[in-house]
């Protein structure tokens, strides 16, 4: 291999500093010829060529990108030339130095030059020890060059990335707690069964009316590891983006980070975090319409089912008794009909007896309203018929569905979704008709400005709303052709209520939405799965009308 060999005349002995680099790009493009080894090697035989150039220390970065220079080794050599023990600096090309056309060219001519250091690199043929080689002209078109190169492999890694995520691979380094990386391939999830028990143990605490810090309570009593604890014990280098305790114990902010993942539903969100470009190295939130979110995705830990009423818990959650461990069945689904807002529980004493009472608290603090009292253990009694009620109704309605094909019911299902989509589709195309004939009127002059953009106003309205019906229905038509042929664990929340004597926090969380107290303690309860139920009522009649 031939050198560019400089002409030494004034016998200066330059105390040389050799430095590395590659990234984790460069090694799977280029592994061999760009090996830190191989560097090392070129260097070396470099400087045996040159006598009056003497290798005092290297420093290298393995799998740091070029396009900054906080890197480790770089800074060591930084410290050795500010210390004054280093006049010279040697790298195999100027890309090992850095790939930013900016940076690099103030260290070339700012930085070393302030510190009296010449800067050799090899390949390139430049040496600022010798005004003929690195020219002004050459050494910055390299640079852009490198830069241009660094750029270009951004935007490509950038776009491959995102069509991973869109077919529902997963790019991240670690996976969240519960599920483990398919050994088969590294951009599938698999059900880690050990931590996807005590996921379903949180959800299930969570149903039960325990609050996230009983939760944590239980979880540590019990010598649970943590996520942070268990990843650690598995052998993962794992450091989590949200601040602990350091000691690797539970935490409010864990479970309650866990309790709204919708990744434990087979919901894969990914690019909720990144750089601005490749410049930039600070994360940043992401917008969430930048997200890629891909439904059944991967299998569910936790039912959907489950996993929507413990979202819509965490939205209404009142404060636990200091007296108790766990919420009242009916804390925070009772509600005040006429002023909206949330009863509350009051006692009074008769005698050596105390009594408990559910009031509005309106008029318990005398601004208005009417009491809406109901003793608490009639009110519970009362609520646990109802619930029986509704329940045995679900019942006859589950013993109509076995007696008809669950490939029917789900091609009925695809039909009337549809035929839903149909009617969406013609209504969309007549909205834009209108429009465009509004827009023709205005052209004729038969209406005026004032007119024209009132009516187009309108008629955007309606078509952005149409069109995000259209998106929903397409979503769901999507579901229905993934979900098994009946598709209905919401008919086994209704049927396992029925043996139950006593009323509890899970079973009215999980069927109830809202409860309304009126003033002559008659209530309406609005239940969830009502459109469940009803639209399975109507699929019923329509078999039954065809059979007969």
């Amino acid at each position: 291999m031939a050198y560019f060999l400089c002409p030494e005349t004034d016998g200066t002995i330059y105390n040389a500093f050799a430095y590395y680099r590659l990234s984790k790009e460069d090694g799977k493009k280029n592994a061999e010829s760009d090996s830190i080894g191989n560097q090392r090697k070129l260097i070396h035989e470099y400087v045996s060529k040159h006598p009056n150039i003497v290798l005092i220390g290297e420093a290298y970065d393995d799998g740091y990108t070029g396009t900054n220079y906080d890197r480790p080794g770089f800074q060591r050599v930084m410290e050795a030339i500010k210390s004054g023990s280093v006049n010279c600096v040697i790298v195999k090309d100027l890309s090992r130095l850095g790939r930013e056309y900016i940076e690099t060219g103030k260290y070339l001519s700012m930085v070393f030059p302030s510190f009296g250091v010449r800067f050799i690199a090899i390949n390139d043929d430049v040496d600022s020890g010798n005004s003929k080689s690195g020219d002004d002209l050459i050494v910055p078109i390299k640079n852009i060059m490198n830069e241009s190169y660094c750029r270009e492999l951004s935007k490509k890694l950038r776009q491959q990335f995102r069509i991973q995520r869109e077919n529902g691979e997963y790019v991240g380094s670690f996976v969240s707690y519960g599920y483990l990386k398919d050994p088969n391939n590294k951009h599938k999830l698999i059900i880690d069964e050990c931590a996807a028990n005590v996921v379903r143990l949180i959800f299930s605490m969570k149903l039960q009316g325990y609050n996230q810090q009983a939760i944590v309570d239980h979880l540590t009593a019990n010598g649970i590891p943590s996520p942070l604890a268990y990843k650690e014990s598995l052998g993962m280098n794992y450091k989590s983006g949200f601040k602990t305790s350091g000691d690797g114990k539970w935490s409010v902010g864990t479970v309650r980070r866990i309790l709204l993942n919708p990744l434990y539903i087979g919901v894969l969100i990914q690019g909720k975090r990144g750089t601005p470009n490749y410049k930039i190295k600070t994360m940043r939130n992401r917008n969430p319409t930048d997200w890629v979110i891909v439904e059944n995705n991967h299998p569910p830990i936790i039912p959907r089912a489950v996993f929507d009423t413990v979202q819509k818990m965490m939205e209404r959650d009142t404060r636990t008794s200091p007296q108790r461990t766990t919420l009242l069945p009916l804390s925070g689904v009772l509600f005040c009909p006429d002023c909206g807002r949330g009863l509350c529980l009051r006692s009074v004493s008769r005698g050596s007896k105390k009594f408990y009472y559910y009031v509005c608290p309106t008029h318990k603090q005398g601004k208005g309203c009417s009491s809406h009292s109901f003793e608490q253990t009639r009110l519970e009694a009362t609520v646990l018929n109802a619930i029986k009620l509704q329940a045995q109704l679900v019942v006859e309605l589950e013993e109509l569905l076995r007696q008809i094909d669950p490939n029917e019911i789900a091609a009925a299902k695809l039909n009337q979704n549809d035929i839903h989509m149909q009617e969406k589709a013609r209504e969309l195309a007549r909205c834009q008709d209108f429009k465009m004939k509004l827009y023709e009127a205005f052209q004729e002059s038969l209406i005026d400005r004032e007119e024209y953009d009132m009516m187009k106003q309108k008629y955007d309205r309606q078509i952005r709303d149409i069109t995000a019906t259209l998106d929903r229905l397409k979503q769901q038509r999507a579901s229905l052709q993934n979900e098994a042929a009946d598709g209905r664990e919401w008919l086994d929340v209704f049927l396992d209520c029925c043996s139950k004597e006593k009323l509890t926090r899970d079973m009215v969380v999980s069927l109830i939405d809202r409860i309304y107290v009126h003033e002559d303690k008659s209530l309406e309860i609005d239940f969830n799965y009502k459109n469940e139920i009803a639209y399975y009522q109507s699929l019923v009649r329509q078999f039954e009308k065809e059979a007969s």
